[in-house]
């Protein structure tokens, strides 16, 4: 059977920077963002108790946030279930992508702009 797949943006933000730190977007059959998201963290949380996750968190300085699992990406694809590719972004880094988080209700026109001059 065919599953739906869906594509989130994950836009991991620092308190205090406007641009976000790390994107991370992923390809998975989660029917909503939500879904995916505590998949990651219930993941994430057994994770910690094996070798590997002990290590995660040791390179990480004894926290491990959403940059360093973008770092740990393959982990996400190769072993959560629903998860089928990992593509990570770290726009200050990486200048080919950026972004820039707007209000969504932020007015671009108004009502009176669009009516034609005359």
């Amino acid at each position: 059977m065919n599953q739906k797949t869906n594509k989130t943006i994950i836009v991991g933000m620092t308190f205090g920077e406007l641009e976000p730190a790390t994107m991370i977007t992923i390809t998975h059959t989660y029917p909503s963002p939500g879904e995916l998201l505590e998949a990651i963290r219930a993941y994430v949380r057994e994770w910690a108790h094996t070798d590997e996750g002990r290590r995660a968190r040791a390179e990480a300085c004894g926290g491990f946030n959403w940059g360093d699992l973008a770092e740990w990406g393959t982990v996400l694809r190769e072993k959560i279930p629903g998860i089928l590719d990992v593509t990570c972004f770290y726009p200050n880094a990486n200048a080919r992508l950026t972004a820039a988080i707007v209000d969504h209700d932020e007015s671009l026109m108004t009502v009176a702009e669009a009516v034609a001059p005359g």
